[in-house]
Formats: C-alpha cells, structure tokens, sequence
C-alpha cells in the first residue's frame, strides 16, 4: 500500500489568497495551495509532503514522529493530491488485516542466516493453513535471533507451530480467535451426546 490508499477525503486544502478568510475545521494544521494546485505548505508547522507512491510503513513512521496531517503530492507534476491524518491512516492499515472467523497469530524465532519467506510458507501450507501475513520485527542484525510474526487463516495453531517446528522454526507466542471451529466442534459433540443418550 502508499500514500495515495491512505488520503483522507475531508480535508479540503486552502488556497493561498485565502489563507485569511477561510473557515476550516481545524485552521491550526491544513494544508495550502496555490491556485495551480501546487503544495505550498500548512497553516501551522512546516511539512514536508509525501509522493502518492510513497510505501505506507514511511508515511506510518512520519506520522508517529509527531505529524498530525501529511500532504501527498503527485510523483510527476508534484501537484497536490490529498493529505492523510491519523484515522485515515489507520483505516488504510485495518485493511492489511482483514476480519476473518478463524485466525491465529504466531511469533516465531530462527537465527538470521536461517530465515526464509518462503519456507515459512511451505511450513504455514503443511499444515492446510494459509499465510495471511508475515512482517520481520526484530532480529535483522547478524548476531541477533531473527523475530516474525505471522497471521494464518487457522483456528488451530498447534498444528502450524508443530509444522514450523519441524523446519526449524521455534514458537515463542500463539494468539488467535477460535472462530467457527469450536462452534461447529460444540455443536457436534451436543449432536452426538444427544444421540448416545437415546
């Protein structure tokens, strides 16, 4: 994902001969332009913009450094064409990581020269489990364990942890929601139970 999937539509730039006379919501922090379409800047502090095409994970980093809002420009002409704020930022984010009725959320360890996407794959599909996310958080100096956190589409981790074991993944934290497999599961033990006292 970039900057142009995280624009907010609600915030409408200021043209610079208006900068006086407009009422804003927030006239503290908004962006302004020139009549051409051309960033100028904000109304507050001095903000660099981003390009349209800038990956998400910068524009993240920026907005956790202290910017409320962040002007995107266009890659060729440099016009302006939104600016991200804090929710629409995290709406953009919740869609790497859609609701699903079963999931589990592993952390796994491995030494550095070890590491590899795709054999985490391989081991996430030997357990009929699909990889829904994998993102290195630690770990990518050459003396220090390699940490990943994975999301697959499986209500049961036991079975991709002992899979990922099995290449040489070590398990240091399991998390997930039980979804519809131990709600189909009860329901089938209630079944059966109630056939046995007939």
């Amino acid at each position: 994902m970039t900057a142009k999937d995280a624009i907010a539509p609600q915030i409408i730039p200021i043209i610079s001969d208006n900068l006086y006379t407009a009422e804003v919501s927030d006239p503290s922090n908004h962006p302004i332009v020139d009549h051409d379409g051309r960033y100028l800047g904000m109304t507050s502090a001095e903000s660099r913009p981003v390009k349209a095409s800038t990956p998400l994970s910068l524009v993240l980093e920026r907005m956790t450094s202290g910017y409320d809002i962040v002007a995107v420009i266009d890659d060729i002409t440099e016009l302006y064409v939104g600016a991200i704020d804090r929710d629409s930022l995290l709406q953009a984010v919740s869609r790497l990581f859609p609701q699903l009725n079963e999931y589990t959320e592993l952390t796994i360890t491995c030494p550095p020269s070890q590491y590899s996407a795709s054999a985490i794959a391989h081991a996430v599909e030997d357990a009929d489990a699909h990889l829904l996310n994998l993102n290195v958080t630690a770990g990518t100096e050459p003396d220090s364990l390699a940490t990943v956190m994975l999301r697959v589409n499986h209500s049961r981790g036991e079975s991709v942890a002992r899979s990922l074991q099995r290449y040489g993944y070590e398990t240091v934290e399991m998390t997930g929601d039980p979804g519809m497999f131990h709600t189909d599961l009860a329901e089938r033990v209630s079944s059966l139970l109630h056939y046995l006292e007939i």
